[in-house]
Order: C-alpha cells, then sequence, then structure tokens
C-alpha cells in the first residue's frame, strides 16, 4: 500500500456576513493543520458547526471532526464517513453512532493556539448576540445603557477572541460566543433573545460538559429597518399595505417587521440586566483539559502519513 499524506477539502458554513462559529475553521484548522486543506472534495473535513444533516454532498468521503447535528434530516452515516468526534451525546444518539466518538465542539482547541488576549479586563460583563439577532437588533444601544461590552459576532475571529478577554463574564446567546469563553475560562451566562436559537444544539454540546441548559429568556425585539434606505423602507412600508389589504402574492418576500414598541424594549433591557444577576457557569478544568487533549491526540495522527487501501485513509 502506498504510504500518503492526507489532503482534503475543509467544508463548513459561510455566512454572508460572517459568522464567529463558522469562521473559526478556516482560521483554527489554519493553524493546526498548516497545507492539510485543498480544493479536491472527494475527500472533505466537516469541521465547527451545526452541519452535520441531508445537506452534505454525498459523493465525497466526509471526515467529521467535531461537527454536530441540530438542523433538518440526520445523514445516513453508514457509509462513506469518517468520525473522528462529533460534538455531543444528543448527536450521537440521533446518528446511532457509539457514544466513544463524542468529545465536544472542537473550537476547544482554541486553547492550543495563539491570539491576542487582553492584558486585563476591563468590562464587568460582555454580551455576544447571535450573529442573526445582531441584524433584527441594534443591541449595542441597549449594552451601552447597561455598561455593558458588546460583542459582535459578525467581527473577525481574532477580533472576537480579544474583546471576549477583556470581560469577566460574558453573557452569551450565541452559543460558539459560550464555547470560546469557557475555552479562554471567563464565566457566562446563556441568554436567549429569539425563537429560532436551537435548544438541542446547546444541550448536545452542554452534555459533554456536565452542565445545565437554563438560558435567561429576553423578549424579541425588532429594528431590522434602522440600515435600510429610503427605497427600501418604502418598499417595505408599501408590501405591508397590500398584505393588510389582501392583495399578496406566495412569491413576494415577506416584509420584516416594523421596530419594536418602546415598551418592548424598555422589558428586553431589564431581562438582559437580570442575566447579570445569574450565578455564571464555567466548566471543569480537568474536563476541558481532558477534551482538549483527545483532540489533540485526533490532530497529531492526522498530521502522520496514512495509507491508501482501495481509495479508504487507514490510520496508523
Amino acid at each position: 500500500m502506498e504510504e500518503v499524506r492526507l489532503l482534503m477539502k475543509l467544508y463548513y458554513f459561510k455566512a454572508e456576513h460572517g459568522n464567529f462559529g463558522d469562521d473559526l475553521n478556516p482560521w483554527l484548522w489554519g493553524k493546526l493543520l498548516p497545507g492539510f486543506f485543498d480544493e479536491d472534495d472527494r475527500e472533505i473535513f466537516v469541521g465547527i458547526g451545526t452541519l452535520l444533516n441531508h445537506r452534505l454532498p454525498q459523493e465525497p468521503v466526509k471526515h467529521v471532526f467535531g461537527s454536530g447535528y441540530g438542523y433538518g434530516q440526520p445523514p445516513d452515516v453508514r457509509e462513506r464517513f469518517v468520525i473522528h468526534a462529533v460534538r455531543g451525546f444528543e448527536t450521537a444518539r440521533v446518528l446511532g453512532i457509539d457514544r466513544s466518538r463524542v468529545i465536544t465542539d472542537a473550537a476547544v482547541l482554541l486553547r492550543t493556539v495563539p491570539f491576542r488576549r487582553a492584558t486585563s479586563t476591563e468590562f464587568r460583563f460582555g454580551f455576544i448576540p447571535h450573529q442573526q439577532s445582531s441584524r433584527y437588533f441594534g443591541w449595542e444601544t441597549l449594552c451601552a445603557e447597561l455598561g455593558y461590552h458588546y460583542i459582535c459576532a459578525e467581527w473577525d475571529v481574532e477580533k472576537v477572541l480579544f474583546e471576549l478577554s477583556r470581560c469577566d463574564v460574558v453573557i452569551c446567546e450565541a452559543m460558539h460566543g459560550a464555547i470560546a469563553a469557557d475555552t479562554l475560562r471567563i464565566p457566562w451566562v446563556p441568554v436567549t433573545c429569539y425563537s429560532y436559537i436551537s435548544e438541542f444544539k446547546w444541550r448536545d454540546w452542554l452534555s459533554t460538559l456536565s452542565l445545565p441548559y437554563d438560558p435567561v429568556r429576553i423578549t424579541s425585539i425588532y429594528d431590522i429597518e434602522r440600515s435600510f434606505s429610503t427605497a427600501d423602507r418604502f418598499r417595505n412600508s408599501l408590501k405591508r399595505s397590500l398584505k393588510s389589504a389582501g392583495v399578496w402574492s406566495s412569491d413576494w418576500t415577506l416584509p420584516p417587521r416594523k421596530r419594536s414598541r418602546e415598551e418592548e424594549i424598555r422589558r428586553a433591557l431589564t431581562e438582559l440586566q437580570s442575566a447579570a444577576r445569574v450565578e455564571p457557569l464555567l466548566s471543569s478544568d480537568s474536563i476541558l483539559e481532558g477534551h482538549v487533549e483527545r483532540y489533540e491526540e485526533l490532530v497529531r495522527r492526522l498530521r502522520q502519513p496514512g495509507r491508501v487501501d482501495s481509495n479508504r485513509i487507514v490510520f496508523n
């Protein structure tokens, strides 16, 4: 059998405006596995994210390295899958794979790479909403009123990590904000502001840390049009009028919600303030280090040459 070094294509979700959790993939794997990836998609590396569903391409051999299930239909992993590790016990249950393949979210490998950190904390509390939530409302205005440090999941990876490191405690709607905070040993508080936040994903990850998921519920608030042009606002106003009059087509894009009422915004502010009074979470050092060590061993094995046998990779 021929000795080769395995190469594959990095597979991850690319958000239009950037998203911290997804964008960790090229940043982190580029540091840990330099020269490991190419554009040949006959084999793909399925890393950080909720990627294990029916949308995965069928033909390539798929190397799963810390991903989780959470959306759509679960894939059949009996063929053309190499399961190195998955994100949590819920993912293993849904996919029908052995619990020994569970480690935790692969972003825990942040502990093994260098990046810029603050020399001391400057803020008692930070707040990182889900990437989509940051588009629904200008949460930075509420943070300014509360004295919280606002962190946007659309910022580049190193900026997010640095801004997290400036906080004593981070209030997190963005799950990978919480994962990064926990990995950096920053206590964190889970919150949920909108109905699309996946409880399954959070419980899947937290199942590997023996931590509960009991988020502070915050009123959903909207001001999506704040950055729209005058023409776009007029178009949305016209759409609302037509819809109210019963003149509507299912082919048309629904207009976004108007700005929330002031009392709703004040309620959300009070609830966000209450999150600061909740006992923050932090996984145990021993559990975290155990997960890091297991992933480091898997990375070490990937770096070693393998053997090609009938177009399948067999690790030494």
